[in-house]
């Protein structure tokens, strides 16, 4: 009985222990898809700036994306302001 019970343990933390590695390798293939879809991001974005992109779908995003780059610069200069107004 006792014997019985030792391996039930042993084949549940080996079972915990594999599930474990394998939501490892999940998490590890994720980063990768994810830096590869940034990649690809980065890639149809550079082509939108010179002109490359012809989508519309692809345009609009890109021009989203240019706008919200736009905002990031309008607030930074208006930190700079603000910091260099109070010094």
């Amino acid at each position: 009985a006792a014997a019985k019970k030792r391996d039930e343990l042993v084949s549940s933390a080996e079972t915990r222990l594999k599930i474990e590695r394998l939501k490892s390798e999940v998490r590890t293939l994720r980063q990768e898809k994810d830096s590869l879809l940034n990649a690809l991001a980065l890639k149809v974005y550079e082509g939108y700036v010179k002109g490359e992109v012809k989508d519309p779908n692809l345009q609009a995003t890109c021009q989203n994306i240019q706008l919200k780059q736009w905002e990031i610069d309008e607030k930074w200069a208006e930190i700079n302001r603000v910091k260099s107004s109070n010094t």
